[in-house]
């Protein structure tokens, strides 16, 4: 009889906790939307105010996207989050970084390794 309480307490456990930060999110087209919406600010060289706030946007989409995990900060740039030199062939924008048409996805620079 004893034995069966202990294989009844062995068989309770919590499960493992997670080793490393993984966002639950799935890609989001209108952070892309907005990602070329800086670019288009900055070729056109608009007032550092507008740009500012479209970056403050795409900042407050992508910290929202990587949840639960806290890897975008308030001084994280737009640079750093995605690989702006990949936009053209983005299809959609995940946890600091995009998907490409391809299926595949490329990270920013800020992105922890795993």
């Amino acid at each position: 009889m004893r034995w069966l309480l202990v294989l009844a307490l062995a068989g309770c456990h919590e499960d493992a906790p997670r080793s490393a930060c993984e966002p639950t999110g799935t890609p989001q087209p209108k952070l892309l939307t907005l990602a070329r919406r800086h670019r288009t600010l900055v070729d056109q060289h608009a007032p550092n105010r507008d740009i500012k706030l479209v970056d403050d946007e795409l900042r407050l989409g992508m910290s929202v996207e990587c949840q639960p995990c806290s890897w975008v900060g308030d001084r994280l740039t737009v640079d750093e989050m995605l690989p702006m030199a990949r936009l053209d062939d983005a299809t959609a924008v995940t946890c600091l970084g995009l998907v490409l048409h391809d299926g595949t996805s490329v990270f920013g620079s800020a992105r922890p390794a795993r």
